[in-house]
């Protein structure tokens, strides 16, 4: 049966959809190493010509100079931050015992005020987890502890990120040091007018990437800024250097800022420091809220998308790829977009 004129457009921009996204998570799967190395070669294109033609420097020289920069400082801060990590934590399951008895006291304070306000909570409760006190605490030092062992364990898949690492130094030096040739060859593939729109579209994914870059930056900042701000109202000690640790794991997906909030709320509460804690878990709400908030907003405006848009395609993509799709779903509009822009589907 033959399609009908008016639905022509809809079935074309959903089967465009539907393989845009399913190139980008075959792609962000099996060959994301290269993606990266594709994207970090444009950034650092406008660098490379710049040293290239003031300096007259060998172009491939250029790049390892450039890209050696980058991985050495993104490999030191990756290191510095995982060691800094598993030695606090290991040194909290070492401490936790000794807390034993303070905790006994303070979880008999607890249930004395229980007592006296809340007379819905069963008498056996409380007598149960008085007595069983010492297991709540030997259950939560070995969930630490297991926790911990996981983290270390994890380490081994050091090896693996080096591996990544390696391809995606050795893919983004021969991208940047050999655009010309790779440009050339894609010419002589592929028809004079599919490379003019797939030119156009290029154009439009590296805007779209530096855009999603600065928009993920100022989003970071933004939960920095509500992070250190809220520590000063706290008066926590070092808030400054505590909200710029909670800034950067700010970009860590899922667990992000709640990795230092949540083992944070659940000690002060377990030493008696109710009010710090509700506090604590009070201003984490509010900077995941800014940030909820905020990031269709500013996805969206980074990426020349409408903010309804950038929502939708967030919202879509998380729920079809997982966390993947925080980065498929904007692409894909971004995507599709330019297409329609260059012509390559018709609009």
């Amino acid at each position: 049966m033959k399609l009908k004129a008016e639905y022509r457009p809809i079935v074309t921009l959903g089967l465009t959809i539907a393989i845009v996204s399913l190139a980008l998570l075959v792609v962000m799967k099996y060959f994301l190493p290269f993606a990266v190395g594709m994207v970090i070669a444009l950034i650092i294109d406008p660098i490379v010509n710049f040293v290239e033609s003031k300096f007259k420097v060998n172009r491939g020289i250029t790049v390892i100079l450039v890209l050696s920069a980058i991985f050495l400082a993104f490999g030191y801060l990756t290191v510095l931050a995982l060691s800094r990590l598993t030695l606090e934590l290991g040194e909290l399951i070492n401490i936790l015992p000794n807390y034993t008895d303070y905790l006994n006291a303070v979880f008999s304070n607890i249930s004395t005020f229980m007592f006296s306000v809340y007379d819905i909570i069963p008498k056996e409760v409380i007598d149960y987890l008085t007595k069983n006190w010492g297991q709540v605490i030997s259950y939560l030092t070995g969930f630490l502890s297991k926790f911990y062992t996981f983290l270390v364990e994890k380490l081994v898949l050091i090896p693996t990120s080096l591996v990544f690492l390696i391809f995606a130094f050795l893919s983004s030096f021969f991208f940047a040091k050999d655009k010309d040739k790779i440009i050339k060859s894609v010419k002589s593939i592929l028809p004079q007018c599919w490379y003019k729109k797939l030119e156009n579209i290029q154009s439009e994914l590296f805007i779209s990437i530096i855009g999603l870059i600065k928009a993920q930056i100022i989003l970071v900042l933004i939960s920095t800024i509500v992070t250190i701000a809220g520590f000063y109202i706290l008066n926590v000690n070092y808030a400054l250097t505590l909200g710029i640790i909670c800034g950067i794991l700010d970009i860590l997906p899922i667990i992000g800022p709640s990795l230092i909030f949540i083992p944070w709320a659940i000690v002060s509460f377990l030493l008696g420091n109710l009010k710090f804690s509700l506090s604590l878990l009070t201003l984490h709400l509010a900077v995941s809220g800014v940030r909820q908030i905020l990031q269709a907003k500013v996805i969206g405006t980074h990426l020349g998308l409408d903010p309804l848009v950038a929502l939708i395609s967030i919202y879509v993509g998380i729920k079809i790829f997982g966390f993947l799709g925080l980065f498929i779903g904007p692409m894909v509009a971004v995507i599709v977009k330019a297409m329609l822009q260059s012509g390559f589907i018709r609009s």
